[in-house]
């Protein structure tokens, strides 16, 4: 029987599951084996519970969203990807002629990003490590959703200036914090939180995956928090439903 989900979230309440992240890479790794009907669910903080098509992650260039396409057009340079999962954007910039490198914190999605013709990989967490020289850092599909907090949101603003080379960029997308019908629809945040500041639960053919932080940024609270930490902030890309693209540089 599925356990079920209560926010906040114990982590030793949940020591019986997979690591957070399993079913995503599981996911991913059985679509690019065949399994069309792949898909994965999650279930959030904010009252999200979907199915997602697991296809999606394996756009080609022509199914890409219109702040996406935006996005690899203002990339320029050495281009680093970060969160690449299965190398939707670092393939389409190969196709480009642009160098790449794709960073993922699974060693199994950096087997499949190889596989499937990336170039250059790293297998680590990105909030940690680091190689300087980049032009571009590309952050997409809620690139910021892996520092889970405001706080880790301030400490990856200041650790990701070692990237850079300089004049370079920091490409970012995001959101709302929450929408709408989540905010009718749950108790969440506890009082005094930020509203995005979410628990996430994958799951993936009966694997469980223990639930994590995720960050859900709003345009606004970002353009502060990157202000603060010392960035030029514009929005490259904007959307009605509050869907943005950042593009954060460094003081020269």
């Amino acid at each position: 029987m599925t356990q079920s989900l209560s926010f906040p979230c114990e982590p030793a309440a949940y020591r019986d599951r997979v690591p957070p992240l399993a079913p995503y890479a599981s996911a991913l790794l059985a679509h690019a084996a065949g399994d069309s009907r792949a898909d994965l669910r999650l279930r959030d903080s904010l009252g999200e519970d979907d199915a997602l098509p697991v296809g999606f992650f394996f756009r080609e260039v022509d199914q890409l969203l219109d702040f996406e396409r935006f996005a690899l057009d203002l990339c320029r340079g050495r281009v680093l990807d970060l969160g690449a999962g299965a190398g939707p954007h670092t393939l389409a910039l190969q196709a480009r002629g642009q160098p790449v490198v794709a960073v993922e914190l699974s060693a199994a999605l950096v087997d499949l990003l190889e596989r499937r013709g990336a170039a250059s990989t790293v297998c680590a967490d990105f909030r940690y490590w680091w190689r300087p020289g980049f032009d571009t850092v590309l952050m997409l599909m809620n690139g910021l959703g892996p520092v889970g907090t405001l706080a880790g949101l301030d400490r990856f603003l200041a650790h990701a200036p070692r990237f850079l080379a300089p004049g370079g960029q920091l490409l970012v997308d995001g959101g709302a914090a929450v929408s709408g019908k989540s905010a009718a629809s749950t108790p969440w945040p506890p009082a005094g939180e930020y509203v995005g500041q979410a628990w996430i639960e994958l799951s993936h053919s009966g694997r469980v995956g223990r639930p994590f932080r995720e960050l859900y940024v709003d345009l606004e609270t970002l353009a502060r928090h990157a202000a603060e930490a010392g960035w030029r902030f514009e929005i490259a890309f904007e959307t009605a439903d509050a869907a943005y693209l950042a593009r954060l540089t460094r003081p020269l």
